[in-house]
């Protein structure tokens, strides 16, 4: 996996979800458009936001997408680390997969553990937890 590049990995990560039956949803804007509550998109469900508290229903029921965010702050605000580390950057993209309703934490981490091991490429071993056969 180290020698794909960013748009490979994004590209079989939703891929991936989409062979699964999980609709490929494009990143919404990072402003957001119906939500008052928010300044940015902060994370990558913010578009699914109305979808998981009923005010909105889609047309499918499980979804895939890779989610522009920009990092504002907020409960575990790590702002001030932003620069420091190589892994804290102002604006990012999210993957994310979403069920609404239709399956649970089993299913996704059956899902990522597919992913990983088989589409990633990723040997069994040099995973923090062999704990799925």
């Amino acid at each position: 996996m180290a020698d794909k590049t960013l748009n490979e990995i994004r590209n079989t990560f939703l891929k991936y979800f989409e062979k699964n039956d999980h609709k490929i949803v494009e990143s919404s804007n990072l402003v957001p458009n119906n939500d008052p509550t928010l300044m940015f998109a902060n994370s990558g469900m913010v578009q699914f936001k109305n979808v998981f508290t009923g005010l909105e229903k889609r047309d499918y029921i499980r979804a895939t997408t890779s989610q522009k965010c920009v990092r504002a702050g907020g409960k575990h605000n790590d702002l001030e680390n932003v620069g420091y580390t190589p892994r804290h950057h102002t604006f990012f993209e999210m993957l994310g997969n979403f069920s609404f309703g239709d399956y649970f934490k089993e299913q996704a981490i059956h899902y990522a553990w597919d992913l990983i091991t088989k589409d990633f490429g990723i040997d069994k071993k040099q995973t923090l937890c062999n704990c799925i056969p």
